[in-house]
């Protein structure tokens, strides 16, 4: 599940929970206009990450909001929430036409 949190004035986070959220952290996670991230570890096991959320300023809503929504199918509300992702479909593998 992917959560968008406006809750902290100035801040927004991001944040990403499950194996398919992988795919979201992979394309964001070099990102430069990330403030910082923070992880949640699984207590009875410390290598076992729960969830990570990333955070970022409020000037940056939109586009975050449109890499979501193009990239991911993620639309949220005006005022953040959670959104479970999609199964990506499986890849498709091209064929070359030779002429």
């Amino acid at each position: 599940m992917a959560i968008l949190d406006k809750s902290a004035p100035g801040e927004l986070r991001l944040i990403l929970s499950g194996v398919a959220e992988n795919a979201i952290l992979t394309t964001l996670r070099r990102w430069p206009h990330w403030r910082h991230a923070e992880l949640e570890r699984d207590p009875t096991d410390a290598n076992q990450c729960l969830s990570i959320t990333l955070v970022t300023g409020h000037e940056q809503e939109a586009t975050l909001r449109e890499i979501l929504r193009r990239g991911f199918g993620l639309i949220f509300p005006a005022e953040g929430g959670s959104r479970v992702m999609a199964p990506m479909p499986a890849s498709r593998l091209r064929q070359g036409g030779r002429r």
